[in-house]
């Protein structure tokens, strides 16, 4: 290992798990991220991993990863310092927007009513300030608007991320999915087939367009 990367690793370990918070839960600074910067989760250069490799080490276990708990304290804490340091992060992402939608879920920071956390969409907002040619990122929030029964944005976004990346399995099975919701079962078919060419491993869209023809 080179000194500049000890000197990184050293450097990186110091900055402690401090989290993002405003005073004005509608506010949504898009440069508020971690002091040594952020980076892009695309990024597959040696150091782009290992500062990866530390922040998911610590921060995103598997226990984290399933929305369950926390590893080096509230999970929310867990999932804005993943965030900060990788905005674009879709799985970190998802599981923040599952957290924020959980019944009695509140942005204030505990013990405080003048310091709130992020909102959900603020956070898809910085991951594509930083990362706008993310079709991830637009699948993701397309998923999130589809579960809050927001259609129109989630087609929108669907339709983002394969403008994008037009082999985008998930995309194609998930637009498919809204389309199918939305009775519009030629053009969800024609997206099932896609999503099945490319290798999409979920049978519910077959099951569900196999249905309408018995």
């Amino acid at each position: 290992m080179s000194l500049r990367t000890v000197l990184f690793f050293l450097a990186f370990g110091c900055l402690g798990s401090a989290v993002a918070a405003s005073a004005d839960p509608n506010s949504c600074n898009l440069n508020d991220f971690a002091k040594i910067g952020y980076f892009d989760f695309r990024d597959n250069s040696r150091m782009a991993l290992q500062r990866r490799q530390l922040v998911e080490g610590a921060h995103f276990t598997a226990s984290v990863r399933r929305g369950v708990s926390g590893n080096t304290g509230k999970l929310i804490d867990d999932l804005d310092y993943v965030l900060r340091h990788i905005p674009n992060h879709p799985q970190a992402l998802m599981v923040m927007y599952s957290v924020q939608t959980r019944p009695g879920f509140k942005r204030n920071k505990p013990g405080r009513t003048d310091y709130y956390y992020d909102s959900i969409g603020c956070y898809f907002k910085k991951a594509l300030a930083v990362a706008p040619d993310d079709p991830a990122i637009y699948l993701a929030r397309a998923i999130a608007a589809h579960r809050k029964g927001k259609k129109k944005l989630a087609e929108q976004d669907y339709l983002q991320a394969l403008t994008l990346y037009q082999d985008y399995a998930e995309a194609h099975y998930n637009f498919g999915l809204l389309l199918f919701s939305q009775k519009k079962f030629q053009d969800a078919q024609e997206h099932a087939d896609k999503a099945y060419e490319l290798g999409y491993p979920l049978e519910g869209l077959r099951r569900k367009l196999a249905s309408r023809s018995k």
